[in-house]
């Protein structure tokens, strides 16, 4: 039987789950007391559990009934994760003890990264060498211009420039966003390239004109990908717009630092400057995304299939 690996970045069951959460991103250093406050006020702030976890849970649920009636063959599904249980050696291993003989590894992320898809895979090749298991890894990667993907940014990009004042809408810009990465441009270049096709893609649906990408949540001190999302802004409102829409792409699934980058920091910025600011929603769990995933899935098992 074949298993959908999906792999997301973390997902935290309880708000005590946050210390060990973070020393994780931290590679087991002591994380700063002002981080982890800070990362108490934001995750407390929706008041609400976590919805990374909460709805990629119910994603891998919904993905695993479509695929149980449409594929030709039974396939589970699981959930894996950079930063806490179940760590990705973790789901491995209860694959291969539930008899998987294929795992089809998915990041839930569009966008390619050295920091997300090439690490979730070497990871699953890591724990199955580690086991003595040598199960075919099937990785769905660059799947940023699928049409079912662009189609649905598009739907809640054109939903949220309508919620806009008549006035404002037709001197509103769009500010694409994606976490930033760390390192030089030249390191990061297989991520620029996926972002900016997709976020052409997305424009090009909906015949934009002012638009413009940025990248947001980079660590000060270090070398991160540019320009920011507030600086972009800034510039955007100098050059006369007068409303702003923020779309982000990595981050297609809910989770607190893309709510806080995308709406409560993008807002505050957007009050100080004056200008009218909406947020395109995220896909998360709704039917159209499950299409999505469902239809990758298909579409590589009738690829491998056929090789």
């Amino acid at each position: 039987m074949k298993g959908v690996l999906l792999l997301s970045y973390g997902a935290l069951r309880s708000i005590d789950d946050l210390p060990a959460f973070y020393t994780h991103i931290f590679h087991g250093q002591a994380v700063p007391d002002s981080v982890l406050e800070e990362a108490y006020r934001r995750f407390r702030y929706y008041y609400t559990a976590d919805p990374l976890a909460a709805i990629t849970g119910r994603q891998a649920l919904f993905l695993e009934k479509r695929l149980l009636q449409t594929a030709s063959e039974p396939i589970k599904v699981y959930t894996a994760m950079k930063h806490t249980h179940p760590f990705i050696h973790e789901t491995v291993g209860q694959m291969i003890q539930d008899g998987i003989t294929e795992i089809i590894a998915f990041p839930t992320s569009p966008l390619f990264s050295r920091t997300g898809t090439l690490y979730y895979e070497q990871q699953i090749r890591k724990a199955l060498e580690i086991s003595g298991c040598s199960l075919p890894v099937h990785l769905i990667s660059h799947w940023h211009l699928h049409d079912g993907l662009v189609s649905a940014l598009a739907l809640r990009l054109q939903t949220a420039l309508n919620w806009l004042s008549q006035a404002n809408r037709p001197y509103a810009g769009v500010v694409f966003t994606a976490h930033s990465q760390p390192g030089l441009a030249r390191a990061n270049q297989e991520f620029i390239d996926c972002f900016e096709q997709l976020a052409a893609a997305v424009a090009n649906k909906l015949k934009l004109v002012n638009w413009t990408t940025a990248y947001r949540s980079a660590t000060p001190g270090q070398k991160w990908l540019e320009p920011d999302v507030k600086t972009v802004m800034e510039q955007m409102s100098e050059a006369g717009s007068k409303a702003c829409v923020v779309s982000e792409l990595l981050s297609v699934t809910e989770n607190i630092e893309a709510l806080f980058d995308c709406r409560v920091d993008c807002a505050q910025k957007a009050s100080e400057l004056r200008i009218e600011f909406a947020a395109a929603e995220f896909l998360n769990d709704a039917d159209d995304f499950i299409d999505v995933l469902e239809n990758i899935v298909l579409e590589k098992l009738t690829e491998d299939a056929n090789l």
